[in-house]
C-alpha cells in the first residue's frame, strides 16, 4: 500500500513504520503522547474483535512510537508467554495459514501476509493488517473512525432506541417521535465559514424527500468549535427543519 503525504495528512490516521500521521491537535489532544492514545482508543473500533487497546494499554504505549505500540501488541498476543517458561497457553488455537503470518512475522521474511482467512486467530489476523511486505504499516480511514466513534456513543446513550448505521450517516429512530439523521465526517470546522458543504447537501436531499426534518452534522470539537451551530438554507424555507452542526468531544477517551 501506498499513499502520498497529502493523501496521508487528508484522508488517514497512523503510521508508515516509525513515520506517524496523526490528526492536527483539538481539545485535550494537544501532544503527540495525547494523539497516539486517540488513535489507539479509536482503532479498537475498527479492528474489534480481534484486536483491543484497554484504557492501561492506551496510556502506557502512547509514549512509544505507534509501530513499537502495534508491535508490543503482537508479541502480547502470540501463543508464547513472556514468563521464563515460554509455555504454550492451552487456549491458543492454530490454524496452518495463521502459523505461516506468524512464522513470516517472527522471521521478518517478504513473504506475503495478508490473509483474509476468518479462521485465523487473532494475533495472526492483526499481523496481517500491519505487516506488509515486511514493513509495518496501519492506515485507517479517520472518517471510519470517526463515524464509529459517534455510532458507538449515539447505541450507548440512546439504548431504548432503534440506532441504524446507514454507512455515510446514522438514524435514530423510535415510537411516537420524529426521526434523527446524524451525518459524520472528521473536520476542524470554523465557525465563520464551517466547510460543511458536502454533508449538508445530503441533508437538504433527505429533507426535501421528507424522509427527515431533524438532521446533525457532527464533527470533532476543538477550541474553536465548541457550540452546535444553527444552519438555515434558503431553499428550504418553506419547509419544517432543522440542521445543526454539532461538535462531539473525544475527552471521554483519556478519562
Amino acid at each position: 500500500m501506498s499513499f502520498n503525504y497529502l493523501n496521508y495528512c487528508d484522508d488517514f490516521v497512523g503510521f508508515d513504520n516509525n513515520k506517524e500521521f496523526l490528526p492536527k491537535g483539538f481539545d485535550s489532544f494537544n501532544s503527540q503522547y495525547r494523539l497516539r492514545q486517540l488513535f489507539l482508543n479509536l482503532s479498537n473500533y475498527v479492528l474489534k474483535p480481534y484486536c483491543n487497546f484497554t484504557k492501561y494499554e492506551q496510556r502506557r504505549l502512547s509514549i512509544y512510537s505507534l509501530k513499537n505500540a502495534f508491535e508490543f501488541k503482537i508479541n502480547s498476543m502470540l501463543p508464547t508467554s513472556n514468563i521464563k517458561t515460554h509455555k504454550i497457553s492451552k487456549s491458543f488455537k492454530i490454524c496452518i495459514n495463521s502459523t505461516k503470518i506468524i512464522n513470516n512475522y517472527l522471521n521478518k521474511t517478504t513473504n506475503s501476509t495478508f490473509v483474509t482467512s476468518k479462521s485465523l486467530v487473532p494475533a495472526a489476523k492483526l499481523i496481517s493488517h500491519c505487516f506488509i511486505n515486511n514493513n509495518m504499516q496501519l492506515l485507517i480511514d479517520k472518517h471510519l473512525l470517526f463515524h464509529e466513534f459517534v455510532l458507538n456513543k449515539i447505541r450507548k446513550l440512546h439504548k431504548d432506541k432503534n440506532v441504524i448505521d446507514l454507512g455515510d450517516s446514522i438514524c435514530i429512530e423510535a415510537k411516537d417521535i420524529c426521526k434523527l439523521k446524524i451525518y459524520t465526517s472528521w473536520k476542524n470546522i470554523e465557525v465563520k465559514n464551517p466547510n460543511i458543504k458536502d454533508e449538508l447537501e445530503g441533508a437538504i436531499e433527505s429533507i426535501k424527500k421528507g424522509d427527515f426534518k431533524q438532521i446533525y452534522l457532527a464533527y470533532p470539537k476543538d477550541d474553536e468549535f465548541k457550540k452546535q451551530i444553527p444552519i438555515y438554507v434558503d431553499e428550504l424555507k418553506n419547509k419544517e427543519y432543522q440542521i445543526k452542526a454539532i461538535p462531539y468531544s473525544f475527552r471521554s477517551i483519556i478519562r
